[in-house]
């Protein structure tokens, strides 16, 4: 099982150092942790897109807190952002990529509009018959790992 994180303040989280952490202040995450996920896919809404998905990055779940860890939210989840396996989508933000995203999250999640994916409602179980279908969808999407993909960070 994986969880699938629509991560709205993205952009603001990186730019204030919030890396390693993500949260939420609803409890379906602390209940999706108890479950033991491996890893969480991350993803926004593009501009002008309200209907769609842009595939941010997947990241290994740890326990560990990052060093700069700062709370923001009342539950926390970690990953480890210096793994080989987290890793940034390099070009997940072209139109076909997009749609593809999207057409497979309406498929699997019932519709995922904007308003689908406010608050807890964002935060979802990837089962794992979803991750395998969902990684062979992007097994041949440009990665860079997390840190080497952020500006500023090596």
């Amino acid at each position: 099982m994986d969880i699938f994180y629509h991560w709205r303040d993205f952009a603001l989280d990186m730019k204030e150092g919030r890396i390693g952490t993500l949260g939420s202040d609803g409890a379906v995450l602390e209940q999706l942790k108890e479950r033991l996920p491996r890893k969480v896919w991350t993803f926004v809404t593009p501009k002008g897109k309200k209907d769609r998905l842009q595939l941010i990055g997947s990241f290994l779940i740890t326990e560990s807190k990052p060093v700069s860890f700062v709370p923001k939210w009342k539950h926390n989840l970690f990953y480890d952002a210096a793994s080989p396996r987290s890793v940034l989508y390099t070009d997940s933000h072209s139109p076909e990529k997009i749609d593809e995203v999207s057409d497979f999250f309406n498929r699997r999640f019932n519709a995922t509009g904007k308003s689908n994916l406010h608050g807890e409602k964002g935060i979802r179980e990837m089962e794992a018959d979803v991750v395998r279908g969902f990684e062979k969808l992007v097994q041949d999407y440009p990665t860079v790992q997390l840190m080497d993909g952020l500006p500023g960070m090596r």
